[in-house]
């Protein structure tokens, strides 16, 4: 005979015996249940934070792509600027002649051209 807290003790019959291993039967089914569950749990939690993780470095580089891109736009820009105005001075005689001098050595009659560049 078991004695539980000192004063009171249990009975071995069939029948305690019976409900004591029940009892443990239903604890070690509980333990493993919630064994279980923390598994589940455990695993979505993995399989979510995997995820993220691979949202956030995909997210990364996205925004680096977006950088790059408008630095190119800003570029682009500008050299569109450029152009522009470059196109509007080409009606201008004087800039058009100045341009044709210097690229192609373009003389007037009577013109002798020096060229100084080494």
């Amino acid at each position: 005979m078991k004695s539980r807290s000192g004063k009171v003790s249990q009975i071995n019959t069939p029948y305690a015996r019976q409900i004591t291993v029940n009892q443990q039967v239903v604890r070690r089914t509980r333990i493993k249940r919630c064994k279980l569950i923390l598994l589940f749990f455990t695993i979505v939690f993995l399989i979510l934070g995997l995820q993220i993780i691979q949202n956030k470095r995909s997210l990364t580089k996205i925004n680096a792509s977006i950088r790059t891109s408008k630095t190119q736009l800003v570029r682009q820009k500008e050299i569109g600027k450029d152009l522009k105005q470059e196109k509007k001075q080409l009606h201008n005689p004087d800039y058009l002649q100045q341009i044709i001098r210097s690229k192609y050595n373009y003389t007037k009659k009577g013109e002798t051209v020096y060229n100084l560049d080494n």
